[in-house]
């Protein structure tokens, strides 16, 4: 082999090794063989459920560069001996046709009805396996038509027989690394399924957040790299950039796993404990009776104590609920939780008791202060647990935007109380994301949903507060409109 040859085939070894998309790859495959071998066209099968499967079509004088995903499709070859590329295959076996149609030993009827069709002429070919470093194959590549300087049809020679086997080699290899790594990737996704499974059996409308929370990630990153092809944003995101940041859309909240479901599932101020305090006002109220008519008490303090725990038992079941509370609310429950009965023994008995009074004195929302950082935490053990899975080759920034996508521009964001620069454009996206997909969802327990519209008011004024990004509202809210708000998201009626 001439050593320019050589040189040429080491140059498309690392070429082929340096590809990271698989298509391109195939395509490459193809256009080297093609390169090394002076031929017009080239067919490229890949073996799979035992047959030898389409994937690209590339023809110099016809015209012809065709991939399995264009309209016309080949049906699979079958591991049929006179097929010569099942041929091939089977064996193992290079194989040099010096003219198809003086070829008795396989069936070229296919290949001359094709020609009969278009007019085109096929004479030579070179077909060989693509065979891995553990003797696996992996596809099978048909050459046509070797042609001289002057372009005129001729035999592949004995050095193009050595140049293809070489490439084949390298190619099966490389073949088999992308598909090494696709699996790895397909891998990583089932984990990821695993764990979104196990929130689902804890937290049901978590699942479909992160689920959607993924969806509406990939509908604005597709977007801006519409955009940027348009030269209208200089932003855009790699394959490999846009697969990491939805991994990390997935993979976000998965810290919740470990949070209590009383905490996470609590949909009223008192949570469980609301049967609790009904049952201990009817208690008092039969305590207070019984003293009423032992004579401990008189019939004025009996109404007046009656009154107050019929009361209370209303405006506690109204309160529990109640959207926002006013300080006379407030003040309210603090008296009504100073009231005490103390039976004949001196134990005394608190109308409500202190965590009672908190839950119930919770200016708005459901959680206390003490909740809210169990809740909060979610965020440390998503860290935690990603630290734990080897995403540093393929994806390396999955813990940094997963672990901040609960961070504000104005620092009052957590776990780190992270400032503008210091939070990534991607863990942005996460936080405007996340805030909209937990506003509109329908599977909270603890809320309505609420409508496109007035959700992306609310992250208006996020903005304006100075704690959300507002270049990522404005390409969100674009992106949003470009589908006319529709989007196929995951809720609790898919399941």
């Amino acid at each position: 082999m001439e050593r320019l040859q050589a040189e040429k085939i080491l140059e498309i070894g690392i070429q082929l090794t340096a590809e990271h998309d698989f298509d391109k790859l195939l395509s490459k495959i193809i256009d080297c063989a093609m390169e090394l071998t002076h031929c017009d066209g080239g067919t490229l099968y890949l073996y799979e459920e035992e047959q030898l499967k389409f994937c690209i079509m590339n023809n110099q004088s016809m015209g012809i560069n065709r991939d399995s995903k264009s309209g016309e499709q080949f049906p699979p070859v079958p591991m049929n001996e006179k097929n010569v590329c099942a041929y091939a295959a089977i064996h193992r076996k290079l194989l040099n046709i010096q003219d198809a149609y003086d070829c008795k030993e396989f069936d070229f009827s296919g290949p001359r009805e094709y020609d009969k069709i278009t007019g085109y002429k096929t004479k030579s070919l070179l077909v060989f396996p693509l065979v891995n470093h553990e003797d696996n194959l992996i596809g099978v590549v048909q050459l046509i038509n070797a042609m001289d300087e002057q372009g005129k049809v001729i035999s592949f020679d004995d050095e193009c027989e050595k140049v293809v086997q070489s490439l084949g080699s390298q190619a099966a290899v490389a073949v088999s690394n992308m598909r090494f790594v696709q699996e790895n990737e397909q891998l990583m996704l089932s984990i990821t399924q695993v764990f979104t499974d196990a929130i689902d059996a804890r937290i049901p409308y978590n699942y479909y957040h992160s689920r959607n929370v993924h969806l509406y990630v990939k509908m604005l990153v597709d977007y801006i790299n519409r955009q940027h092809r348009q030269g209208k944003t200089p932003r855009s995101f790699s394959a490999i950039h846009r697969d990491e940041l939805l991994m990390a859309a997935l993979m976000h909240d998965i810290g919740k796993l470990v949070l209590p479901n009383e905490i996470i599932d609590k949909n009223a101020r008192l949570g469980k404990m609301l049967p609790l305090v009904k049952e201990r006002f009817g208690h008092l109220t039969a305590l207070f009776h019984i003293d009423y008519l032992e004579g401990r008490i008189d019939q004025n303090k009996w109404i007046e104590v009656k009154n107050i725990l019929v009361e209370g038992a209303n405006r506690v079941e109204e309160l529990n609920r109640k959207n926002r509370l006013t300080d006379e609310d407030i003040a309210y429950v603090q008296n009504l939780g100073a009231n005490t009965y103390t039976n004949a023994r001196g134990q005394m008995i608190p109308f409500l008791t202190l965590e009672e009074v908190e839950c119930l004195t919770i200016p708005s929302g459901n959680l206390t202060r003490a909740e809210r950082e169990v809740i909060r935490s979610h965020v440390d053990y998503t860290v935690r647990y990603l630290q734990k899975m080897n995403f540093d080759r393929r994806y390396p920034h999955i813990i940094q935007w997963a672990g901040a996508h609960h961070e504000f521009l104005d620092g009052s964001g957590y776990p780190k109380g992270l400032k503008g620069d210091e939070i990534p454009f991607e863990a942005r996206i996460l936080a405007v994301v996340d805030v909209f997909e937990a506003l509109t969802s329908s599977d909270r327990p603890y809320k309505e949903s609420m409508e496109q519209k007035k959700a992306l008011a609310v992250l208006e004024e996020m903005t304006d507060e100075g704690k959300i990004d507002g270049e990522v509202l404005g390409l969100f809210k674009e992106a949003l409109a470009e589908n006319n708000g529709q989007i196929q998201l995951i809720s609790g009626h898919d399941k």
